[in-house]
């Protein structure tokens, strides 16, 4: 039972010098994307609000990116340290959104009197209505690698805030053609 208590209490020291990696940080932040981190939440406040999507759009909106971010596949592929700056390497797989949103461009143009104002504009509500359901439905994937880079803070590796452009892989809708 004594070296139960030694062995526990060993422990307890080691786990709490230990100080979290770069892999690690990178790894932190991309479990708080799939857990729907308060922050990550606040972010896609802001790109409905940008986007001006109704409160139907916004709830539906949400529902496809927590889609996304709790089916976020991904695994660390390299390491590069350069002093107390690292560059963490991720393959990451996520559902190809921006394959969805030109599919719903796609028809809309094939089917423009489906869509039209009085005024001859296309109806922008219909459009982003019909792109998300097209979003909703997707089922196919893409593998994006991105390369989040850390600081090294006193004893911790942090990420640096990603770039607009790895979010949008994050979130699927990078247009990569």
């Amino acid at each position: 039972m004594r070296k139960f208590f030694v062995l526990l209490i060993l422990c307890f020291f080691l786990t709490g010098c230990v100080n979290i990696s770069a892999p690690d940080a990178v790894k932190e932040y991309l479990e708080k994307i799939r857990n729907h981190d308060q922050n990550i939440v606040a972010s896609l406040e802001d790109k409905e609000e940008k986007e001006k999507l109704t409160e139907a759009q916004a709830k539906l909106y949400d529902l496809i990116m927590k889609r996304q971010y709790v089916n976020l596949e991904y695994k660390i592929v390299h390491e590069t340290y350069n002093g107390n700056h690292a560059t963490i390497e991720v393959e990451m797989e996520v559902y190809d959104y921006i394959h969805s949103q030109k599919e719903a461009l796609e028809y809309v143009q094939k089917h423009q009197s489906e869509f039209l104002e009085k005024d001859g504009t296309i109806d922008q509500n219909k459009y982003k209505n019909l792109q998300l359901e097209y979003m909703d439905k997707e089922k196919n994937r893409i593998l994006y690698t991105i390369s989040f880079d850390c600081v090294l803070n006193e004893d911790s590796w942090e990420i640096i805030e990603p770039k607009t452009v790895d979010m949008e892989k994050i979130q699927g809708i990078y247009d990569y053609e």
